[in-house]
């Protein structure tokens, strides 16, 4: 039997949005390390792609944890 070379039957799409389950220590997790990578990194400079990309990442995960909250005081 022979090894047969992987032919994805989807094309790749970078922008596709996909729905994900974490615990709140686990998105606090990555932005920590997220911000241990990018202190001192060369590529972080505010004209790059990596800067607007890792930026938009922050804003989204730190943005689901401020509406929990949010929602939170609003039942309260």
């Amino acid at each position: 039997m022979s090894k047969e070379l992987f032919k994805p039957n989807v094309n790749e799409d970078l922008n596709r949005l996909h729905n994900v389950s974490l615990t709140e220590g686990q998105l606090s997790t990555i932005l920590y390390i997220m911000e241990g990578y990018i202190q001192g990194n060369d590529d972080y400079d505010e004209d790059s792609v990596f800067y607007q990309d890792v930026n938009s990442i922050f804003d989204e995960l730190q943005g689901v944890v401020d509406k929990y909250y949010a929602q939170q005081s609003e039942v309260n």
